[in-house]
């Protein structure tokens, strides 16, 4: 079964700017941190993506 992580860290990447989002008014930096994860999950959805292309290229 081929995993994929390209959706994964999408998800995660909502995730973390929803959660920045509800935690605004508790933590005075959430915000920050929140889109902070997200770059970092989106960064890691792309490179994902992109070895997935470069794998399925025929040869």
């Amino acid at each position: 079964m081929k995993k994929n992580y390209t959706v994964l860290f999408l998800f995660l990447f909502l995730s973390s700017i929803m959660g920045g989002l509800a935690l605004k008014n508790v933590l005075t930096y959430s915000m920050v941190i929140g889109y902070g994860l997200g770059v970092i999950f989106l960064i890691c959805s792309i490179y994902f993506a992109m070895k997935d292309q470069k794998n399925s290229k025929p040869q």
